[in-house]
């Protein structure tokens, strides 16, 4: 188990007021809190609108001698999550930081004739290294191919294990962790360092989208409209093309932007990859195509850390 540290440490490193070991909670709780009757614990339970998940509240030997509260403190929680300080901002930064360096390396490396699983141990292999990130947010998904059309590629059943060929679109997907706040990233380019024409179509109806959704994005403005943004944009974008035809306002009541992008536009992170509040108490969960998908719809505050995803779906173009 190694050295246990005292409890001054913990006081210490973790910035509170008072510290006890576990095994003097009921004691502890019952002389602090009883002078008014049976004490009260809030407990943390409450449903994921984001994964559908329910988080398990805490026990402990002896919790029956309180009274438990299991529905105030997830949404307060949930709602102080949504907002980052300045200290979770640099957090988050810094993760980020350590995995822009780590997919540029990646790209540097690869080649046709390498696995894809190889792509992936390259950037645990520099986040770790150069950036002290010992964990990823999530399972890497090291797409490469026909693999780049399948949504959260990557997982035991499809585990990165394709050999890269030339003319291969990659579409790298990875992350690290730093300090238990994460970093999301998705990035695509060809295997051999040129597009081709369709890929290069694709590969700028995204970019020009992506970057419709950073010039307008400010505190105000609802992240429904941003998502709608971007299929509007790539549908111009593959119209010029003349991959699609007809009347952009048409497609847009009629969903059509859904089958390029059928995921949402992108999520809260936070210490989740995925974090909660997308939909508090009274936000509603739209049922349109595409929109069903959305991890949120909320008018964007200061203080929030959102992942936008702008990637098309065009398997046969991509390959």
């Amino acid at each position: 188990m190694g050295e246990i540290k005292p409890l001054p440490y913990f006081k210490d490193r973790y910035k509170v007021d008072l510290v006890f070991y576990v095994d003097e909670i009921v004691q502890v709780l019952q002389d602090r809190f009883s002078q008014h009757g049976k004490p009260v614990l809030f407990l943390l339970y409450g449903k994921s609108t984001d994964s559908g998940n329910y988080s398990k509240p805490a026990s402990f030997e002896g919790i029956e001698k309180f009274d438990t509260d299991l529905g105030t403190l997830h949404p307060i929680l949930t709602e102080c999550r949504v907002i980052k300080s300045e200290m979770e901002l640099g957090l988050i930064q810094y993760a980020n930081d350590v995995s822009s360096e780590a997919h540029i390396e990646v790209m540097r490396q690869a080649k046709p004739g390498m696995k894809e699983y190889q792509l992936e141990s390259i950037f645990l292999h520099h986040s770790y290294r150069y950036g002290a990130c010992r964990h990823c947010s999530y399972t890497c998904i090291c797409a490469t191919g026909e693999n780049s059309s399948i949504l959260h590629y990557g997982h035991t059943a499809a585990p990165n294990d394709r050999t890269l060929n030339d003319g291969d679109m990659a579409l790298m997907d990875m992350g690290a962790e730093y300090n238990f706040y994460g970093s999301d990233i998705t990035c695509s380019y060809p295997i051999n360092g040129k597009f081709n024409s369709n890929q290069a179509t694709v590969y700028n109806a995204v970019l020009k989208a992506h970057n419709a959704v950073i010039s307008h994005m400010q505190p105000g403005v609802k992240w429904v409209d941003m998502h709608k943004l971007a299929e509007q944009t790539i549908l111009e974008s593959l119209k010029n093309e003349k991959i699609i035809h007809g009347d952009i306002a048409d497609m847009m009541t009629r969903r059509l932007g859904a089958v390029f992008m059928p995921h949402g536009l992108g999520h809260l992170l936070g210490i989740d990859t995925h974090d909660p509040g997308g939909y508090p108490e009274g936000l509603e969960r739209p049922k349109e195509p595409g929109l069903s998908s959305l991890r949120t719809i909320r008018e964007l505050k200061e203080g929030m850390v959102l992942l936008r995803l702008s990637q098309a779906v065009i398997s046969s173009m991509l390959c």
